[in-house]
C-alpha cells in the first residue's frame, strides 16, 4: 500500500473531530487503509446493475 497523502490524513482527522472522536495517531495509517477499502466494496457494489424484476430483501438474517 502506498503513504497515505496529507489530504487524505487530514480529511480523516476533520471526520473525526467533527464527530467528537479522539483518533490516535498511530490509528490513522489503518484508518486510511481500511476507508480505501471500504471505498472500494461501495464501488463493486454501485456497479452491480439488479434488474426491477429484483424482489426486495425485507429483513437480514446473518
Amino acid at each position: 500500500m502506498t503513504a497515505p497523502s496529507s489530504n487524505q490524513e487530514n480529511l480523516v482527522r476533520a471526520r473525526a473531530a467533527a464527530i467528537g472522536l479522539d483518533l490516535s495517531p498511530s490509528c490513522l495509517p489503518g484508518v486510511i487503509s481500511n476507508s480505501a477499502l471500504l471505498a472500494h466494496y461501495a464501488k463493486l457494489v454501485e456497479q452491480h446493475s439488479l434488474p426491477d424484476t429484483c424482489e426486495p430483501a425485507y429483513e437480514y438474517i446473518p
